[in-house]
């Protein structure tokens, strides 16, 4: 580690990279106090143009493997979503001896196996808590707190979009469509809400939970999933 303390490399400026920029900022004293170093954002990897106050003295490329490759980077955060770039993102990140965190729950979900053993071997930390339950602490709890537990069932609220839809459908009689229409206009639904609608991002996010719980393989083929498309109020 570095002695100008904790160094991160941040790929991805959406609407997550934008709050966690802003977090490490606003926090920072809090943050080196709890953690007996300061950490900063040293290098951004976006494939747009961003505001450089948001960025203070971090380099910024346009290519994020750059900030794989870059030596002054001990962290890695992968916030640019999909599953094809960021594998390879991740991959090299970990050839270069730098931890990684990630929110990407279907890269998880579908390449967490090869990923999480590459980081075992390389010796370093991959950390993906944020890719269920947002700021919930569940996958610390089931990793840590519960280590020593048998779990017997994983139940809960895991797709907040579906959750906020099916609730105004039932307790409102609004129909579908308009229902998903606000959740867009709320910011709770992406311009496209395939995933959330259809069942895919809950099934990512319990492949992860049944892995740690129960001590499976991660396979994000194994959940059997049932959208809301179809459901009347």
């Amino acid at each position: 580690m570095s002695t100008a303390g904790l160094r991160v490399g941040l790929c991805g400026v959406g609407t997550v990279g934008l709050a966690t920029v802003h977090i490490l900022r606003d926090q920072s004293a809090m943050l080196a106090a709890r953690c007996g170093q300061t950490v900063s954002i040293t290098h951004v990897g976006a494939r747009r143009e961003v505001p450089n106050h948001d960025y203070a003295a971090a380099r910024i490329s346009r290519d994020v493997m750059d900030v794989a490759r870059d030596p002054d980077v001990d962290v890695l955060v992968e916030l640019i979503g999909g599953t094809t770039v960021a594998r390879d993102l991740i991959k090299l990140a970990i050839e270069q001896g730098k931890h990684v965190v990630t929110a990407n729950k279907a890269l998880i979900a579908e390449h967490g196996n090869e990923l999480i053993l590459l980081a075992e071997q390389a010796g370093v930390q991959l950390r993906f808590e944020a890719a269920v339950a947002g700021g919930i602490p569940v996958i610390k709890t089931l990793r840590e707190a519960l280590a020593a537990n048998a779990v017997s069932e994983v139940a809960g609220i895991i797709n907040g979009t579906g959750n906020f839809i099916l609730t105004e459908m039932s307790t409102k009689g609004r129909s579908y469509e308009d229902v998903l229409a606000e959740a867009q206009a709320l910011g709770y639904a992406e311009a496209d809400p395939t995933f959330d609608v259809d069942g895919t991002d809950a099934a990512h996010k319990l492949v992860i939970l049944a892995s740690l719980a129960f001590g499976l393989p991660l396979d994000a083929e194994a959940p059997v999933k049932q959208g809301i498309q179809a459901i009347t109020p």
